[in-house]
């Protein structure tokens, strides 16, 4: 089954090192709570407020998670030390989503993906199903790496950081364009390469609709 999605908007985030002015203290007040948020957390809350994301459902995606709260917590272990309570918190993966959720008082469904290199495709795929009912739909993916146990071992070269955010809503046209036909983009990893390849489509064809087998 082939869904026509409507990219209502969009916005994407990337560097080689660390993303930054994510605009954490205009954002997130409570500074407790802005001392708790991973870096997945950040890039997720600045693309919602960027998106103007108010109560809409939530597709969450993210191949590698919190890499350095699960390092911590590995550290911890081997060290036989009590691992961190915030770190065990922040390790799963909905915590970007639910730390959004709570700052924005967004009551509708979450939902996280996580399958390796198709995570983006997957992600995207779980959200034109959840669009299918009528209801707008956020669908992000989120990859932070920039970690110094990881930054060692980096050798494809793709931004340590990088995050794309979509809204999207089903559609009963035709599609413009099959969201498989795309080549993922070279530069960025596997998880995020193809969603990255469609919104440089969408940059030329903004009112494009897009097929999404499902």
């Amino acid at each position: 089954m082939i869904i026509s999605l409507k990219i209502q908007s969009f916005f994407t985030l990337f560097d080689n090192e660390k993303i930054e002015d994510l605009k954490e203290k205009e954002l997130v007040s409570n500074m407790i709570m802005r001392r708790r948020l991973t870096r997945n957390a950040k890039m997720l809350i600045y693309l919602a407020h960027i998106l103007n994301v108010k109560n809409e459902r939530i597709v969450y995606g993210s191949s590698y998670g919190e890499l350095q709260e699960s390092i911590s917590i590995l550290k911890s272990i081997f060290s036989k030390s009590s691992p961190s309570p915030t770190d065990f918190q922040n390790s799963v993966y909905n915590a970007p989503a639910s730390y959004f959720s709570i700052l924005s008082g967004n009551t509708s469904e979450i939902m996280s993906v996580s399958n390796g290199d198709k995570t983006g495709d997957n992600t995207l795929k779980t959200a034109a199903i959840k669009a299918i009912d009528g209801d707008m739909i956020f669908c992000a993916v989120c990859e932070s790496f920039g970690v110094d146990e990881i930054r060692a071992l980096n050798v494809c070269g793709a931004p340590f950081e990088s995050a794309v955010g979509l809204i999207i809503t089903s559609s009963d046209k035709k599609p413009d364009i099959l969201y498989n036909s795309l080549k993922p983009s070279p530069k960025f990893v596997p998880s995020i390469a193809k969603l990255m390849s469609l919104c440089e489509f969408l940059r030329i064809n903004p009112t494009a609709i897009v097929g999404i087998e499902c």
